[in-house]
């Protein structure tokens, strides 16, 4: 969501012939795209306070930017005030939903604006597109601050997602992701996001497609057919379970149990045991016990599950997990941390080494770095033409991915 905003920053402002920097040190006005997910990533946003941004504009937006009152939808004027007393430093402070006003304070004139496409991709790579489906999330996970830094869920209407898609794919785009806090929840009048998905395929075109985050209670079995059966579909899914302890999932309001993203991985795997499966977890959640986190250890090995974005709970103030008491030491979290890691460096490792000598579907995105169809990040030692779909044999494997 982050490169989403960020891109859609970027495509704007070069549409009125401003130019992207290299370095933040060359720039007249810089754009703070920021995440609320943890305390941690809001910290880094003080560090900026430091830097000489004399004669700069410097522009705070994304999730950071804004706070929702719930009951009224409305943004919260005390939060901004916070913000700015927070970081005097900061010109302006925008609402992630009106990055189209940035033009009008920063008076460029329209008689500049060139006739441009809304297309959400970096100019540098013009062949991953990131397409979102909705704003904001209706979830509320106990630990969570989106739907109150993004709001209410609005999902998108099919047509204008469908129209950038394909106008991404005419012009050479080759690989699709759709984009959401919660993106196979979309809905929109009489039609679900099987329903987006299946008429995305029908495009014509040689292309992929991807989508996260998935959550898994609505993670369907016509979905598991889909992208198991489908070949413009990855064959892989990040599907975020967060914890493997029913006690946990239920204090995290995350609305399933264990045993439900379990029966995702068993039928996905019955369906393509070649399948990718990654997740999310978090450790040290208040009142997770040594078997609370040795449940979630026995999910990873169990699926043999080769990447886990792990992170350890932070307080997150205005959510409903922030009044109990974070009683997990940082030294335990480190250390849960780290176990989890390196079970699934393991099983990465012996699943990445078994891929050598095999040939695997690639697409380049530049000439020696491309993404599998599998979704491994892949660097090769020959050049190849960026934008082509290559059938390459893997050599040798990092952490990061493979090498062919």
């Amino acid at each position: 969501m982050n490169y989403a905003d960020s891109n859609n920053i970027r495509n704007l402002l070069n549409s009125y012939h401003l130019k992207e920097t290299d370095s933040w040190e060359n720039a007249d006005i810089i754009f703070l795209a920021t995440c609320s997910i943890r305390q941690q990533a809001e910290d880094k946003v003080s560090g900026w306070g430091i830097k000489n941004l004399e004669e700069k504009i410097i522009i705070l937006t994304g999730c950071m930017a804004q706070r929702y009152n719930r009951n009224t939808d409305k943004v919260s004027e005390k939060y901004i005030e916070r913000l700015k007393r927070r970081y005097p430093w900061i010109d302006y402070v925008v609402n992630i939903k009106e990055i189209e006003e940035i033009p009008k304070f920063l008076k460029l004139d329209n008689r500049d604006l060139l006739n441009s496409s809304n297309i959400n991709y970096d100019p540098d790579n013009k062949y991953q597109g990131l397409f979102s489906t909705s704003h904001g999330c209706d979830n509320f996970c106990s630990y969570c601050i989106v739907p109150y830094a993004r709001g209410k869920l609005i999902n998108y209407a099919k047509k204008p997602i469908l129209k950038d898609i394909k106008n991404f794919i005419d012009k050479g785009g080759k690989l699709v992701t759709l984009l959401g806090q919660n993106v196979n929840s979309w809905e929109y009048k009489n039609e679900n996001f099987i329903d987006l998905l299946k008429q995305v395929e029908s495009i014509k075109g040689n292309f992929w497609i991807n989508f996260l985050s998935s959550h898994p209670k609505d993670f369907s079995d016509e979905l598991i057919d889909l992208i198991t059966t489908h070949d413009k579909f990855l064959k892989h899914c990040n599907i975020a379970v967060q914890s493997g302890s029913n006690r946990i999932l239920k204090l995290m309001n995350r609305q399933y149990t264990a045993d439900r993203f379990t029966n995702i991985c068993k039928k996905i795997k019955e369906k393509d045991p070649d399948f990718r499966i990654t997740t999310d977890a978090i450790v040290g959640f208040p009142t997770e016990t040594e078997d609370d986190f040795q449940k979630m250890v026995d999910i990873v090995k169990e699926y043999q599950i080769e990447m886990v974005y792990i992170g350890k709970y932070s307080p997150r103030k205005d959510t409903v997990a922030y009044k109990s008491k974070d009683n997990i030491s940082l030294k335990v979290k480190k250390d849960r941390e780290k176990k989890l890691r390196e079970v699934v460096n393991k099983i990465r490792e012996k699943k990445h080494s078994s891929l050598v000598n095999n040939k695997l579907p690639v697409l380049m995105i530049k000439p020696r770095k491309g993404i599998s169809y599998y979704n491994h990040e892949v660097i090769t030692e020959n050049r190849y033409t960026p934008g082509n779909i290559c059938h390459l044999e893997v050599k040798d494997f990092t952490k990061a991915g493979l090498k062919c």
